[in-house]
């Protein structure tokens, strides 16, 4: 079965700031998260607009000043 899009997005998050950083920006538990990125569970649409904000403050931190 094909990867769906909230968990290449996952993925790429856990992959940029590790899943701990991630678990704890989301407010899950770790296991949650990797069961979302798994496909075990699904991401409910909440957790997908909170990862949208967490990517784009992640972002906004990493630029250079």
């Amino acid at each position: 079965m094909p990867e769906e899009t909230d968990q290449r997005l996952l993925r790429a998050a856990s992959d940029l700031m590790g899943m701990r950083e991630l678990s704890l920006r989301l407010d899950v538990p770790e296991a949650r998260v990797q069961a979302w990125i798994s496909g075990e569970t699904a991401m409910p649409n909440s957790a997908l607009m909170k990862l949208s904000k967490v990517l784009d403050a992640w972002s906004s931190s990493q630029k250079p000043k």
